[in-house]
């Protein structure tokens, strides 16, 4: 009895509860049948057909990626000799300016009047005082 039971009541979730509506009629046409010499050929798999002009456009298109690259590496080195040589100007300008300060603080020494009458001294000059003119102009 629970089996006719348990049966009936799942046999009424499998009806639908709404009406039922008309299915529309679905027709499918057969291909037409085509001769073999209509039908395109396949291309192989592992070839693909490249017309004169791609050829051309791509050899011209590899050239001049080549000329391009071979431009910026040769420009790449003449950069880099240009800042070799912008260093060795600048490390040749520190040194003679270096050596012009050292030249300028000797001068300075030996411009200082006590130096100068040191070396009078030993030369046995004298210095004159009334010999002495101040020019300004």
């Amino acid at each position: 009895m629970a089996d006719e039971s348990a049966a009936r009541d799942y046999s009424l979730l499998a009806e639908p509860l709404a009406p039922s509506t008309p299915q529309p009629e679905i027709h499918i046409k057969a291909p037409l049948e085509t001769t073999p010499a209509a039908r395109p050929q396949a291309i192989p798999a592992g070839r693909v057909a490249v017309s004169a002009f791609e050829k051309i456009l791509l050899i011209v298109t590899g050239v001049i990626t080549v000329a391009l690259a071979t431009v910026i590496v040769a420009t790449q080195i003449s950069v880099a000799d240009a800042q070799r040589n912008l260093q060795d100007v600048e490390q040749t300008i520190a040194t003679v300016q270096a050596k012009n300060s050292d030249a300028k603080q000797t001068i300075n020494e030996i411009m200082q009047s006590s130096h100068l009458d040191a070396v009078a001294a030993k030369d046995g000059l004298t210095f004159n005082e009334a010999n002495i003119r101040n020019v300004s102009k």
